[in-house]
């Protein structure tokens, strides 16, 4: 998610990376020897984890993440409510309606579990194709397991640019999640002036801890300067781990802030 293009008051998507890989493909003719493509899965996005987006780039106003999840299942309801009484619903992003499907033995045969199926159709608008147009997939030599942190957020100042002590802290990227039982492992405050004075978070002072997001409250103890944020992992999947810690320490610099 680009916190930037949420920003936008007009939306622009071209910027977004979309990572992919490629692979031999096996078939023999006039294919042998090319390779095809496969768009590298960044996770599955829930609708709580769109609120949180939201929050992060502080579009969120005065309203706040319970309410914005009360809003997000009223228009679910709508939706379906409309889709199942027939009407084609258009989201801006996709158009849903229902579908039957089966052979009807004359024009005054009745619709029948048996012979017969009701299922919702769901396509793309011709907006979103012509935004998907627009973007230029990044490759990529595979599904990397090293950690790479791509935003931080800082939600007290609304900033990309400084640390509020205190404040709370929203970290972006894939394959951050904090975890495993080195004893380096953890989230890192980085002092660009004196590293005797960078300061670390373990995994049980963490807010969110996932593969995509770690959030944390900013720690009060942290001196006045500036830091780079780092993250030190085992992280590999939901079961296993790297014996070996990854690092990947983003390259921007945060000013503190009371």
């Amino acid at each position: 998610m680009n916190i930037n293009t949420l920003n936008s008051a007009a939306a622009e998507h071209k910027s977004n990376e979309v990572p992919f890989a490629l692979y031999k493909n096996a078939l023999s003719g006039k294919t042998a020897g090319s390779y095809y493509a496969r768009v590298i899965n960044q996770g599955t996005c829930t609708t709580e984890d769109l609120v949180c987006d939201i929050i992060t780039a502080g579009l969120n106003k005065s309203y706040s993440k319970e309410e914005l999840l009360s809003v997000a299942a009223l228009l679910k309801n709508a939706k379906l409510a409309r889709i199942l009484s027939g009407c084609a619903v258009d989201d801006g992003f996709t158009k849903s309606s229902l579908k039957i499907s089966g052979v009807f033995k004359s024009k005054n045969d009745t619709f029948s579990g048996d012979r017969h199926s009701l299922s919702v159709s769901c396509c793309v608008t011709a907006e979103t194709k012509e935004l998907v147009k627009a973007i230029v997939p990044v490759i990529r030599q595979g599904n990397s397991i090293s950690p790479e942190i791509t935003e931080v957020h800082d939600l007290e100042s609304k900033s990309a640019e400084y640390l509020t002590k205190g404040g709370f802290l929203c970290i972006k990227g894939t394959n951050i999640a904090v975890s495993g039982g080195n004893e380096d492992v953890g989230l890192y405050f980085v002092n660009t002036k004196d590293e005797t004075k960078s300061v670390k978070l373990t995994a049980e002072k963490l807010g969110r801890n996932e593969p995509k997001t770690v959030s944390c409250v900013v720690p009060s103890e942290l001196e006045s300067g500036s830091y780079k944020v780092m993250i030190k992992t085992q992280f590999v999947n939901g079961k296993y781990f790297s014996k070996e810690t990854k690092t990947h320490i983003f390259e921007k610099e945060f000013q503190t802030a009371e």
